[in-house]
C-alpha cells in the first residue's frame, strides 16, 4: 500500500474517514493530509484523510512501509511527498514526531484516544463533530 503526505493545495478533497465522509467534510487548503493509493478495476487514485483522522494502524503501516535505515532512523525520503515539504520544516517535524512515537498528537487527533496508537485499526464512535 502506498501513502502520500502533503499540505492540501485546494478545498476539493473529501476526507475518507467515515464520520467526515458522512458529513461531507472537505479537507481545507493548507491542512495536512494523508493519501492512500487505491486501485479499483485498474484505475487508481488517492483516498485522502485529514491528518487528525489517521488511525494508529495506518501509522504502523507507514512505519513498516518506509522502514529504518542502517542509522536506525526512518527513511523519510521513502514517504511520498516528503521532498515537497522541505520548505515546511515544522510540518516535517510534526510528521517525524508522529511516525516515531506511533500516534497522532492529542491536539490533532479527531477520534477516540485509544485508537490513535499504532496497530489500532480505526476511529470509532466519537469524532470531532461530537466534541
Amino acid at each position: 500500500m502506498s501513502y502520500r503526505i502533503e499540505v492540501c493545495p485546494n478545498n476539493r478533497a473529501g476526507c475518507k474517514d467515515k464520520n467526515c465522509k458522512d458529513a461531507a467534510v472537505k479537507i481545507k487548503k493548507g491542512e495536512l493530509r494523508l493519501g492512500t493509493w487505491v486501485e479499483i478495476q485498474e484505475h487508481g487514485s488517492w483516498a485522502w484523510r485529514h491528518w487528525g483522522c489517521v488511525s494508529g494502524e495506518q501509522i504502523q503501516n507507514m512505519q513498516n512501509k518506509i522502514g529504518k535505515g542502517s542509522n536506525g532512523e526512518y527513511r523519510w525520503d521513502a514517504l511520498d511527498g516528503w521532498e515537497e515539504l522541505e520548505d515546511a520544516p515544522a510540518v516535517q517535524e510534526r510528521i517525524k514526531r508522529v511516525i516515531n512515537q506511533g500516534f497522532i498528537d492529542p491536539e490533532d487527533f479527531n477520534g477516540v484516544s485509544g485508537f490513535r496508537y499504532a496497530s489500532r485499526p480505526g476511529i470509532p464512535l466519537t469524532h470531532i463533530f461530537d466534541k
